[in-house]
């Protein structure tokens, strides 16, 4: 859970800098719009949960939800 918190704190932090906290609570936000971004600070598991770096698409989702302070 150390490591998910690690790259929603990454996530958070490029979020800001290309959308603004302002846009960051007023759009409209996808399951799908989640596992993109999580996407981007991990790389993608083949077959398990993930392992640090690597994510499946809901543990992608997981850090994105965590970096907008969804959950």
């Amino acid at each position: 859970m150390a490591r998910i918190d690690e790259k929603a704190a990454e996530l958070s932090e490029q979020l800001r800098a290309e959308l603004g906290a302002i846009e960051l609570s007023v759009s409209e936000y996808t399951l799908a719009d989640a596992i993109r971004e999580g996407s981007t600070v991990t790389t993608h598991e083949q077959a398990g949960w993930g392992t640090g770096e690597s994510a499946c698409a809901l543990t992608a989702a997981l850090v994105a939800a965590k970096a907008r302070n969804y959950v």
